[in-house]
């Protein structure tokens, strides 16, 4: 397969079966098929950078934020019309309302306005679930309709301010959603949203990101050059020192395989628990954005071989 080269820096990869969306650290957006071809240019929707975005059969939804500005919003763009550039961020800066009719990213079909800062967006079933800064858990649909809101969780325990402890993650796992804060707070909610378990979980740095599989148990990359390991939620975590910072996982026969800050990595794992049979790494000469079926997205905005 020949690798493709993006014309800007992607900042991560969304997908959903054989679609893919490419975000830019400038809040560039490409869709791309199975085969890693992009289906039409890359667009800028809206001027202000993305921090996060989720992928169904119909529409992408993504989160815009600008700092600067204090402008946050969620909106959905629909797959089968053709992206195209929105408005300058000049228009931005000197429009009197960020409620403006015209504010909103180009081909969107709904957007809301955030009035906190946004965090931890997700996917939960056919549903999308976000967390804002000390107002709460939400869950909307895929029309941007409210389903539930549930409370900011906090780990007061923990003792720093809710500020230095984001929400980092909402996953459904098999017995419910789980809620990850940045230093290692969790707690899980049944279907009904009961609290199930809450705890905090002793790291060697703060949490960056996530990844999930119901055989693999519980994939945690921090800040610095470790990773955690957990099968289950009330589990001590196995800790793995790494190459560099770890970026994207997936797991798939027995293997957690990475990659991240010019190395890729594997670890295989036994059924009885997180026991490391084997443990892999090779240098790579740039940073490993997204890894699928043995591709690695790279910085460079090109697709490669996993090298581990």
């Amino acid at each position: 397969m020949d690798s493709i080269q993006l014309d800007f820096t992607p900042l991560m990869v969304n997908r959903n079966n054989g679609k893919f969306v490419v975000i830019g650290n400038s809040g560039e957006l490409i869709k791309l098929n199975s085969e890693f071809k992009k289906i039409e240019n890359a667009s800028r929707p809206f001027p202000t950078p993305l921090i996060s975005g989720v992928i169904f059969e119909d529409i992408w939804v993504g989160i815009w934020l600008d700092r600067d500005l204090g402008d946050a919003r969620i909106a959905a763009l629909p797959l089968s019309v053709t992206w195209e550039d929105g408005i300058g961020r000049d228009v931005l800066r000197t429009s009197p309302s960020f409620e403006d009719s015209e504010i909103i990213p180009n081909s969107a079909i709904w957007q809301k306005i955030l009035t906190s800062e946004p965090m931890a967006l997700g996917k939960i079933d056919d549903n999308i679930v976000f967390a804002m800064m000390s107002k709460g858990i939400y869950m909307v649909d895929q029309n941007g309709e409210e389903i539930w809101r549930e409370h900011y969780p906090t780990w007061p325990e923990i003792g720093i301010p809710e500020g230095k402890n984001p929400i980092i993650k909402i996953i459904k796992c098999d017995s419910g959603i789980v809620i990850w804060s940045t230093a290692g707070g969790l707690i899980q909610l049944d279907s009904e949203r009961n609290v199930k378990e809450r705890r905090v979980v002793k790291l060697k740095d703060k949490i960056t990101d996530i990844r999930y599989d119901i055989c693999g148990g519980w994939f945690i990359m921090l800040h610095g050059k470790y990773i955690a390991l957990m099968q289950g939620l009330s589990d001590t975590p196995v800790i793995i020192k790494t190459p560099g910072p770890v970026i994207d996982a997936h797991f798939s026969e027995g293997e957690w395989k990475w990659t991240g800050w010019r190395h890729d990595g594997k670890i295989k794992i036994s059924n009885d628990g997180i026991q490391i049979k084997d443990y892999k790494s090779k240098p790579r000469n740039n940073i490993g954005i997204h890894i699928f079926d043995d591709k690695i997205i790279t910085n460079d905005g090109q697709w490669e071989n996993y090298s581990s």
